[in-house]
């Protein structure tokens, strides 16, 4: 980890540090700058200019290269650290606090160097051109998220329009950026999104709706720096993300996760997916971001490769010699990669360490355990049977069960790493009334578990009732049970089989394919008389899923479905729950108000809906 001090000739060199006069000689811009209320290293202002149908969008960064000289000690000390570290509480800066809080961060009615990109955008907010110049700014204004935020929500401030303005530029930017984004064939969840690392993050808690101006400004003054370098032939560090292939059985079983809203064991297929996100000296695209050109320009104060790559601008816009060599480039490039990686190990340990501590010492309290919320009682549960200390966590457990308060992610624990019979047989009888939550956990073991590879349903019954067994290969064996899952609608039945599947796992009774037994001849039931509905509406983007959903069980003469909703800290937990027949369909929802999360949590069960009343003709019948 990088030391929390800077030495003594280091200090004392970045004191000497002055601003040039020769920055009067610049032309002075405008801008505003909106972070973090406690951030001191602002490096980056804003600013916006409408005329004849186009926008011109401008971001000034700090000019660190015209005060950081190459292979000075402030420079070798940077080079050593890559990034500034942020910590709960505080920060350990790439450079002095002097330089990165001071003398070259964006202070308001300061001056100080600057580089300038002007994005001039289209109405369809397409890049028509890019202009790069040195500048000088004394920044309008110091915004925080919040002070940002109540000036986009109160248009009686002055610069309420202006604030509107960028953060209506930043939803067109960002919906542009994301319209065709459906990674190769995977759908992501309803309010998540990918950031540019490849972490899955909710739309719904992001704290403040001017964070999204910072964000799209900066991603678009980054996407336009990576192609501006690369069609002026400037070596430079690019920011590439790319993934491993991904064919049709890693789609269906992401959509099933994603079905199952099972948010954790979608990021861990991410994360087994996609390759993390690297430094290089050739652009090779960036599937997060879904962009062909990607390069870190923005943030010189606290990223070494920006700053390598503002030396490389400046000496192409002067004339100049370019300070790396494409050899140097590529070797920063794994100097940074490799420093990275060792400051995330050492977060790791350092994490881990904490954590382990934590669970200890819940697990020594019964009082504790019984008030964690689902998401950590599931992260401690999955440490004590790792660490042989699930009798700890037993009682609990089994009231969870009994109440219905736990999750899926629980339950494929407690029966495929687990080893305690008495909870794996309670598992299985509560999958009996929760047979949907049996398809999920085959889901999830065929993400997490290694020798998981792959699954298939085999389906001999084209008309109620349905007959189907999944098959599952497990290292170089494929394995499946001797009957089938049987049920009146398709979906039944695959969650039937599922089950099915888990119980000859956990009596040790799977067979191979060809010890199949023929299922009996099904005897169809005597047919009921069609509901008098009328013709089911079909979900579309934009329809009320709450209406629809009612409008469906009325024509069906189903039992209305039911919510729950929870509060948390930020926001509102819906679930929806719909009994048909035996089974039950659910759907969840977040938002920061009752009746989006109870809108969203009604979506998912119309869509599976929609789907099963397609699928199945006997529903449909007198639609």
């Amino acid at each position: 980890m990088p030391r929390q001090f800077f030495s003594k000739p280091v200090i004392e060199e970045a004191e000497t540090i002055s601003l040039p006069t020769s920055i009067n000689q610049r032309p002075q811009v405008p801008g505003i700058t909106i972070d973090g209320a406690h951030s001191r290293d602002l490096d980056d202002a804003i600013w916006i200019e409408e005329k004849d149908h186009l926008t011109t969008l401008s971001v000034h960064i700090a000019d660190v290269a015209e005060l950081v000289q190459p292979g000075s000690l402030v420079d070798q000390e940077a080079k050593s650290r890559i990034q500034t570290l942020y910590f709960r509480h505080n920060n350990t800066p790439m450079l002095p606090r002097c330089l990165s809080e001071d003398k070259l961060s964006l202070l308001e009615h300061q001056l100080r160097p600057t580089i300038t990109l002007e994005i001039t955008l289209n109405q369809s907010a397409e890049i028509q051109h890019v202009d790069v110049y040195e500048s000088r700014l004394s920044s309008h204004k110091r915004f925080t998220y919040e002070q940002a935020d109540e000036a986009l929500m109160d248009i009686s401030r002055p610069d309420s329009n202006f604030i509107y303005r960028c953060w209506q530029w930043a939803e067109q930017l960002y919906q542009r950026r994301i319209q065709s984004e459906n990674f190769d064939g995977l759908t992501l969840p309803e309010g998540y999104y990918l950031d540019e690392n490849g972490n899955l993050l909710s739309t719904d808690f992001t704290r403040y709706q001017s964070y999204l101006i910072i964000q799209e400004f900066m991603i678009l003054a980054n996407t336009a720096m990576a192609q501006w370098l690369a069609q002026n032939n400037i070596p430079a560090i690019y920011r590439n993300h790319t993934h491993r292939a991904i064919g049709p059985e890693q789609t269906h079983q992401f959509a099933a996760l994603v079905n199952a809203q099972s948010e954790e064991d979608i990021r861990r297929v991410l994360m087994s997916w996609l390759n993390p996100a690297e430094y290089g000296p050739e652009p090779h695209g960036h599937f997060a971001l879904n962009l062909s050109a990607y390069c870190h320009f923005t943030s010189p104060i606290r990223r070494y490769p920006d700053l390598i790559n503002h030396r490389m601008v400046k000496a192409h816009l002067k004339g100049q010699s370019y300070p790396y060599s494409i050899e140097d480039i590529q070797a920063l490039s794994q100097h940074v990669e490799a420093t990275i990686q060792a400051q995330e190990e050492a977060h790791k340990t350092f994490y881990k360490a904490q954590q382990r501590q934590l669970y200890e010492a819940q697990l020594q309290s019964p009082e504790i355990i019984a008030q964690l919320p689902p998401r950590e009682f599931s992260l401690l549960l999955r440490f004590a049977l790792e660490d042989q200390q699930g009798e700890n966590l037993k009682a609990e457990t089994e009231t969870r069960l009994q109440s219905g308060n736990v999750t899926v992610e629980d339950l494929f624990v407690l029966l495929l790493l687990g080893d305690e019979l008495q909870l794996q047989e309670q598992v299985l009888e509560y999958l009996e009334d929760h047979l949907y939550d049996a398809a999920s956990i085959v889901s999830i073991a065929l993400n997490q578990t290694e020798a998981w590879h792959s699954s298939a349903y085999v389906e001999v019954s084209h008309e109620p009732p349905f007959v189907t067994w999944i098959e599952i290969l497990i290292g170089e064996q494929l394995w499946t049970t001797a009957k089938p899952g049987i049920s009146m609608n398709k979906t039944g039945a695959k969650h039937q089989a599922c089950l099915a599947w888990l119980k000859a796992k956990f009596e040790s009774s799977l067979v191979p394919p060809e010890h199949r037994e023929a299922p009996p001849i099904p005897q169809p039931s005597a047919p009921k008389p069609p509901p008098v509905i009328h013709k089911l509406r079909q979900y579309q983007e934009g329809h009320n899923c709450l209406s629809l959903l009612m409008e469906i069980c009325q024509g069906f003469q189903w039992p209305q479905a039911e919510f729950e909703i929870v509060e948390h800290e930020q926001g509102y937990h819906c679930e929806c729950r719909l009994k048909v027949d035996n089974e039950v369909i659910t759907g969840s929802g977040i938002a920061s108000s009752k009746k989006t999360a109870k809108h969203r949590a009604a979506r998912p069960v119309v869509e599976q809906l929609q789907v099963t009343l397609i699928q199945d003709e006997s529903l449909v019948a007198a639609c």
